[in-house]
């Protein structure tokens, strides 16, 4: 028996309390971190010394537990990020506290340091077999290469050269898995996407093409020590729910014989592909489960918990009311059954694999050759996920000779010369059949031509080598990076043949990319070949913006409320006024960031509604404009839009094909009952537009997470988060984009430093009229007298920071300035307090700025001196 320890190393307990007895998450754009001077940093590039000040919250211990982790270090409050709880989405994923856990500053050097010595002493005292780590996307990738590079070195000085760290990718797409094994140094990743597949072609019945696209994207695991033969292979677990529970969901009129099937179907594709299959306890004894997280953590022991004993479990009578032990259950005989032919054949688990046939259009087959490289021997291993049995044709790698069975319903068939075999494959049901003869051999010696990233390259690139001769040929592939040392990037054993390279960002432009693929055959002969490339100039870092401009929006409105054949034209296409508000009618067409301006009319049949207009996008991305009238309006008009409901947040969702069947809303993050994936929160209503979700809201909550999806088809690929501040309460989406159509940001920036419209009131009061939201942060930035100004949005030079915090006049401030009833006053966080002396002593700028750091408002201040 091996033992490997889950371990985590994203976050702690939750020790660390909010001085300002706030959580909602601070982003680095509005809040970055300050030095011990006061000056802010990015800490992804920069490293520079930080006390408890620095924070975005002032991070509180209660007395009791300020020495409650072990080691010492870990009860530093600078050692961790204070950015109060994660949404999951963007950069709160890797700086926000998992549901109030204290979370990890892993960017810093000192916490990289301390978390590879706790696990290297892991490796040391209790000779463990190696690492399940948890919560891999939301730690930074530049961690895991040097604890995970740290770790591995660490275990082989300790005799454990085979040491295995795997980690949880949460993810169904290999482009975002596959990083932290190449980037990221870990040995593999828990195969999230084969999981969807498996489920998707088990339990779903899609095509049996969605293995074939999850396994033709293996070369993207492939590094010097790694590749995806190592891949964590699984159908579920206590996270997201296991297998049973995703049949029963999937096939809800499904009796226990077809689930059962389904079952052993999901298993057989599970142990008969390539990687490390991992069967979650319970799912040999048939446990459903209601869901994901703790609806899916059944025991094996009799439970009295009544969630679990009204669970219906597949393929037995039993409940979770007595002992689930039971080797005579037929999972349990399946599962076992299937071990037992792979240690017989290991061809089967370790050997080559190739794709031979897959159905594309609906259920069907998918075959593949597993090969013993040593013996060459081959195997056929075919799963059929249609209800009925099929017949298929497909070429394998050895011919003219017989594949006898050796599971599953099959009979021998025979290859012919083209090395063709016919074979059918019994109704939700897999076989397995060796050859009878070794694979064929080439008798010409290999060739292969090697093609390198088109010139220009940046970022992730791929290699291709195409090979000419036998099948069971390896490919090495090795790269130089201008004059440093050839590195091999890794090996492929099977067509196609591909790897790929990761360019740090730090690779100058034009800087030579060479490159090298070595081809060994079956019978060792070799054959190499070359290419070369550039390097190009990485895209330069976006500069945040006070405001996004996806679309130019029309509001019109028309007193008989008939909007029939009325059409937005500009630009030479139309777009109809399908939206409805309050105001009347909206249409929008997609404008982009090198868009000035969009001149428009309204037109029905060759007849305009008012003469041709324009909509200045520097100003607004939205008008109004009423039917019979010249002329619009930039601004919102008064009266017209009710105040929104602060109880619930609103989805308006449009899909441009129409189809809103099955679409619904996964929420967490904000939502007072946050919901299961498997059954999201349906449209109340629908209306011109499209669907309409609401979604009542946790108390406090400042943002909603959440995901529009039907199934497991994500409306866009990314998960969402509707920052209040921004956006308001209710919104408007377009189907497969990312950005949202309404509201838009309908405000300009006020960027003025000749003008002082911030005043001080006295030692620690500023009075500053702008509006201080959930999702922007007010500050006076200070240097030497005119080393600030303002140049494209942003200010020359950051200097150093006064923090301010939203706060009322006093009676006291009002009996002295009445005038200021009702103004928008602030007061300098009093942990940047001790800085006021040096702040008046040279150029002082009040700013505001948006959640991802570009600025909202500028100005000088004025007022008296507070000293």
């Amino acid at each position: 028996m091996k033992v490997f320890f889950d371990v985590i190393t994203n976050h702690t307990a939750d020790v660390i309390r909010s001085g300002e007895n706030r959580y909602a998450y601070r982003s680095k754009g509005a809040y970055p971190y300050l030095d011990s001077t006061g000056r802010p940093f990015d800490d992804t590039t920069t490293a520079a010394p930080v006390d408890a000040d620095s924070l975005p919250y002032t991070p509180v211990v209660p007395p009791a537990e300020r020495n409650a982790k072990k080691p010492a270090w870990l009860n530093d409050p600078t050692m961790y990020h204070h950015r109060g709880d994660s949404t999951f989405v963007g950069e709160s994923g890797l700086y926000g506290d998992h549901t109030g856990l204290d979370d990890l500053w892993t960017e810093r050097p000192e916490v990289v340091r301390g978390l590879a010595e706790i696990y290297q002493r892991w490796v040391r005292d209790f000779g463990i077999d190696g690492f399940r780590v948890d919560t891999v996307k939301n730690v930074d990738m530049e961690f895991w290469t040097q604890w995970a590079t740290a770790l591995d070195a660490y275990a082989a000085r300790q005799g454990r050269k085979d040491f295995l760290i795997f980690g949880e990718v949460l993810s169904s797409d290999p482009a975002v898995t596959a990083p932290y094994v190449t980037r990221g140094r870990l040995d593999s990743t828990l195969d999230f996407p084969l999981q969807q597949a498996v489920r998707d072609v088990a339990s779903i019945g899609r095509p049996a093409s969605s293995l074939a696209d999850v396994f033709a994207q293996d070369y993207r695991y492939t590094t010097g020590k790694a590749n995806a033969y190592e891949q964590v292979t699984f159908l579920g677990n206590h996270d997201m729910g296991r297998v049973g529970g995703f049949l029963r969901k999937d096939n809800p009129g499904a009796d226990d014989r077809e689930l059962l099937a389904r079952a052993r179907l999901a298993n057989e594709i599970l142990f008969l592909s390539r990687g490390n299959p991992v069967v979650y306890a319970g799912d040999e004894q048939g446990f459903t489960g209601a869901g994901g997280d703790k609806d899916a953590r059944q025991t094996l022991f009799a439970s009295q918990v009544p969630d679990y004993l009204d669970d219906d479990l597949i393929g037995t009578d039993r409940t979770h009311a007595t002992d689930a032990y039971d080797p005579t259950h037929p999972l349990y005989r399946s599962i076992a059954g299937l071990s037992r032919l792979t240690k017989e054949h290991p061809a089967l688990r370790d050997g080559v694999q190739i794709g031979r046939y897959a159905d594309a259009a609906g259920a069907g087959v998918h075959v593949t050759s597993r090969i013993d490289p040593k013996r060459r021997t081959e195997y056929l291993v075919a799963v059929n996920n249609a209800t009925t049995p099929r017949t298929v044709t497909f070429r394998t790698g050895t011919s003219r000779t017989a594949f006898t069975p050796l599971h599953g319903q099959a009979t021998t068939v025979r290859s012919d010369a083209d090395r063709e075999v016919t074979l059918t494959v019994p109704a939700l049901s897999s076989v397995v059949l060796k050859a009878g003869r070794p694979l064929d051999t080439s008798r010409t010696a290999p060739a292969v031509t090697l093609t390198a990233p088109a010139a220009g390259a940046t970022g992730t690139v791929e290699l291709t080598a195409d090979v000419r001769g036998g099948e069971l040929s390896r490919v090495v592939f090795a790269a130089q990076v201008g004059d440093g040392p050839w590195q091999v990037l890794g090996s492929a054993d099977h067509a196609p043949y591909k790897v790929t390279q990761n360019l740090p960002g730090a690779t100058p432009a034009g800087t030579p990319l060479r490159y090298k693929a070595v081809v060994v055959d079956g019978r060792g002969r070799v054959a190499s070949s070359r290419a070369a490339s550039t390097a190009g100039e990485p895209a330069a870092p976006t500069r945040p913006s006070a405001f996004e401009r996806d679309y130019a929006v029309v509001h019109y409105r028309r007193p008989d409320g008939d909007y029939t054949g009325w059409k937005l034209a500009t630009g030479g296409t139309t777009a109809e006024f399908t939206g409805r508000d309050a105001f009347g009618a909206f249409a929008w067409v997609k404008v982009t960031s090198a868009t000035g301006s969009v001149s428009y009319t309204v037109e029905k049949d060759g007849t305009t509604d008012g003469p041709p207009r324009t909509m200045e996008l520097r100003r607004t991305g939205e008008v109004w404009i009423e039917a019979g009238a010249d002329g619009q309006s930039e601004t919102v008009p008064a009266g017209v839009y009710p105040p929104q409901d602060e109880r619930k947040a609103v989805v308006h969702y449009y899909r441009p094909d129409g189809d809103y069947t099955g679409w619904g809303l996964h929420t967490w993050t904000g939502a007072a009952a946050p919901t299961d994936w498997s059954r999201p929160l349906a449209p109340v209503s629908s209306d011109a537009f499209g669907a309409v979700f609401e979604v009542p809201l946790a108390e406090g909550a400042t943002s909603l997470s959440y995901i529009v999806h039907r199934g497991d088809e994500k409306d866009v690929p990314g998960d969402r988060s509707l920052e209040f501040g921004s956006h308001g309460k209710e919104v408007w989406l377009v189907g497969g984009d990312t950005g949202y159509l309404l509201p838009g940001i309908r405000t300009t920036p006020d960027l003025d430093l000749s003008r002082s419209k911030a005043t001080w009131l006295d030692a620690t009061t500023l009075v500053w009229d702008v509006k201080a939201t959930d999702s922007t942060s007010q500050q006076l930035v200070y240097g030497a007298p005119g080393s600030i100004a303002v140049e494209e949005g942003a200010l020359t030079d950051e200097g150093r920071w006064l923090r301010l915090l939203p706060t009322a006049l006093t009676e006291e401030q009002l009996t002295a300035r009445p005038e200021l009833a009702g103004r928008q006053a602030f007061t300098v966080d009093p942990r940047d307090r001790d800085r006021i002396e040096d702040a008046l002593r040279g150029q002082l700028v009040a700013t505001q700025r948006n959640t991802a750091g570009a600025l909202l408002a500028a100005t000088s201040v004025s007022g008296t001196d507070p000293r």
